[in-house]
């Protein structure tokens, strides 16, 4: 596999990202790109520093953006998106919480060559609920799905761009009536954090748009975060999964959607809170 174009963004987790390089090692990633929000106070300065000094003495080969000022999650990570679209084609996003299983830069690269002309394609998602893992299977395929989860993630700069440009200019299809819940959690979301909160923005983007996301039908990544370390989401072992290291990758098969969206939509209608 020829090396992917990896962003990592971080704040003052170092346990938390110390387990993600970890992972990184054992999957043949051998550099990435490494944003890290400006410091709110001299603890997380100091924080900071060991961060730092961590990255620097690791074997990865990395490009540090380190900025003086805090700049919020929301804002950080869009400047380090906007950073990677002008840099690269594709890219895949990490947060320090997010620790990928091995084969996830597998699929991750199948499908950004397989639907990189796919209007419809927003991008790869990589985290599955549990209640979509437990359905019984022999293989772990791909599937297309209406809503977007932003831990572990890819896309193309095009497709990010092009958001950017428009993110602003939403209009709404009449064939969203079936997903009103999420739409109006959404927006009142946005509503009351409108600095702290990105993905609730691109999440209602793109339902408006209706565009689709790519999925592996087994998760295949786990978040380490959901444990108040956190700064949006909840204290919670509800979206905690573990990796089936029985079923056979077979990412190049597009399953069909209807039982999985079927699914993914009532556990996202429930547990929509605990993301933000």
């Amino acid at each position: 596999m020829n090396q992917l174009p990896v962003a990592i963004f971080a704040y003052n987790r170092p346990s938390h990202l110390k387990r993600l390089l970890i992972s990184l090692e054992g999957s043949n990633i051998h550099c990435f790109d490494f944003f890290l929000d400006g410091p709110k106070n001299e603890k997380d300065k100091l924080i900071q520093d060991q961060i730092i000094f961590m990255i620097k003495n690791s074997h990865f080969k990395t490009t540090i953006v380190r900025h003086k000022k805090n700049l919020g999650l929301a804002n950080s990570l869009e400047f380090g998106l906007n950073y990677m679209s002008k840099k690269y084609n594709y890219f895949v996003i990490l947060e320090d919480d997010i620790v990928p299983f091995k084969a996830f830069f597998k699929f991750v690269k199948l499908n950004l060559d397989k639907f990189k002309d796919e209007d419809n394609i927003a991008a790869i998602c990589v985290y599955q609920f549990n209640e979509i893992n437990k359905i019984r299977k022999t293989n772990n395929s791909s599937v297309v799905l209406d809503f977007f989860i932003p831990w572990g993630w890819a896309t193309w700069s095009k497709k990010w761009i092009d958001y950017k440009l428009n993110k602003n200019n939403i209009f709404i299809k009449n064939k969203i009536y079936n997903k009103s819940y999420i739409v109006k959690f959404l927006k009142n979301i946005i509503k009351k954090k409108p600095k702290d909160i990105w993905s609730a923005n691109y999440i209602l983007y793109n339902i408006l748009r209706d565009k689709k996301f790519i999925f592996p039908t087994s998760t295949l990544i786990k978040n380490i975060g959901l444990d108040g370390s956190g700064i949006n989401s909840k204290v919670t072992n509800d979206l905690y999964v573990t990796e089936n290291k029985k079923l056979k990758e077979n990412f190049e098969k597009i399953r069909n959607a209807n039982i999985f969206q079927e699914i993914q939509y009532k556990v996202l209608k429930k547990k929509i809170n605990l993301f933000y």
